[in-house]
């Protein structure tokens, strides 16, 4: 989630408010990174508890190999609160990573959505075909 702060920062610097939709534990060790506090808001939710999923895991930092799609089922279960959210908060875009149902919900509301990660470029090699 770090990559995110940094871009909040740099969209932050150039005057856009940036709204952040995350876990409380992640709130607490990323909101001391933000570098404009008065432009870049941390709004924690609550992480459902879901089968399989360790008990207080909130991120996927939190989940041991091979975790499943236990975050990402225990996400899913958040798109209601997610949804009133984006509808009360207006936004121009929405940056997620595996909430592989935002395109979805942005498209609802007239919203863009960009799906951002930050990999190393190794990373790809192997799964990209040159011919």
């Amino acid at each position: 989630m770090i990559p995110y702060v940094h871009l909040a920062n740099k969209l932050a610097e150039k005057g856009h408010l940036v709204t952040f939709l995350l876990p409380k534990k992640a709130k607490i060790q990323l909101e001391p990174l933000s570098l404009f506090p008065d432009s870049i808001v941390f709004d924690p939710l609550t992480v459902p508890h879901v089968d399989g999923l360790p008990v207080g895991a909130e991120t996927t930092a939190d989940v041991p190999n091979p975790s499943g799609n236990y975050m990402s089922d225990a996400m899913a279960l958040l798109r209601g609160d997610i949804e009133a959210k984006v509808r009360a908060l207006k936004p121009d875009v929405i940056f997620f990573d595996f909430a592989d149902w935002v395109p979805e919900m942005a498209k609802e509301f007239g919203v863009k959505s960009v799906n951002y990660h930050r990999i190393r470029s190794f990373c790809c090699y192997g799964s990209c075909s040159w011919r």
